[in-house]
């Protein structure tokens, strides 16, 4: 008697499973292991559901939720202050500080390979039954105009 596999988890059960996992790659504060859940829950359920999915996680895990998110959020630019002179008048003004962004990279020029050209098509395979084919079709100076 044939014996049938395993039926394949719902697909309800698949997203349960899925969370899990994340909840608890966040428990465990691993970086690298929320990221590849996170690329495969929007590789199957979409780029618009990771709004609702993060909601869920922070009902589920607020503190581990909230981590994460920190550790997403862009990093503030540097503020560097010019050094302040000391004045003799006790009513010095402050100079503001100053944001330094960073310079844009410019692009770099695209490298296409340069293969050789051929001058004339590649020889026709030499295999006996091929050629015995081969010669059954017309030469191209004995072709019909169409």
């Amino acid at each position: 008697m044939a014996v049938r596999p395993p039926a394949s988890p719902s697909p309800q059960a698949r997203r349960q499973a899925q969370i899990l996992a994340l909840q608890a790659a966040l428990a465990a504060r691993d970086v690298s292991s929320i990221e590849r859940l996170l690329g495969q829950w929007v590789h199957r359920q979409g780029v618009n559901s990771i709004d609702a999915l993060g909601q869920e996680l922070d009902a589920a895990e607020p503190e581990a939720w909230a981590w994460w998110q920190t550790l997403q959020s862009p990093a503030p630019l540097p503020v560097l202050q010019e050094p302040i002179a000391v004045a003799a008048e006790p009513a010095a003004v402050a100079p503001e500080p100053m944001v330094v962004a960073p310079e844009p990279m410019a692009p770099r020029p695209r490298l296409e390979p340069q293969l050789p050209k051929a001058t004339r098509p590649a020889p026709a395979p030499s295999h006996p039954a091929v050629v015995q084919l081969r010669a059954w079709l017309p030469d191209q100076e004995t072709r019909r105009a169409a």
